[in-house]
């Protein structure tokens, strides 16, 4: 349940988020090397000394009862111990890709979708070193880069 909480959110925040979502992370927080520029290696390293402590400091501070507990399988799901997981995940859930789906998850949960918004979606953009999803333009880091879509 608690990956189809997080797999729905982060779906909102990307489509509700516009390019200026505020609320960016410090500039310490940005990879001194692209993310598509490092080798498996170095995104690992990354991901255990920057990423995971940083955006799991947020979910805990959303929610700690939920999220309290958060680890790299909590995103990766089982592949992350093997290293065998593929991004985006195809077991995490698969999230509506329509207008109305958003709509009707930012209305059953609003201060989870603007948590995602303002926090999750553009710090984990600009710790990747990306712009956060434009749903004007769908270019930049949303949901998707996760997720895979309902057909």
């Amino acid at each position: 349940m608690r990956i189809l909480h997080l797999a729905t959110l982060l779906l909102v925040a990307a489509f509700l988020c516009e390019a200026a979502c505020g609320g960016s992370p410090s500039a310490d927080s940005k990879p001194a090397k692209a993310w598509k520029d490092m080798d498996h290696e170095e995104r690992a390293a990354y991901m255990k000394k920057t990423v995971c402590p940083k955006m799991k400091a947020e979910f805990i501070a959303f929610d700690a009862k939920e999220f309290g507990d958060m680890n790299c399988a909590t995103c990766h799901g089982d592949g992350a111990k093997d290293k065998t997981f593929k991004m985006p995940n195809p077991k995490l859930p698969k999230l509506p890709a329509t207008p109305e789906g958003f709509k009707k998850l930012g209305e059953e949960h609003p201060d989870a979708v603007q948590f995602m918004r303002t926090k999750v979606v553009p710090d984990m953009a600009a710790l990747l070193g990306e712009a956060p999803f434009d749903p004007k333009t769908h270019q930049g880091f949303g949901c998707f880069e996760c997720h895979t879509k309902k057909e």
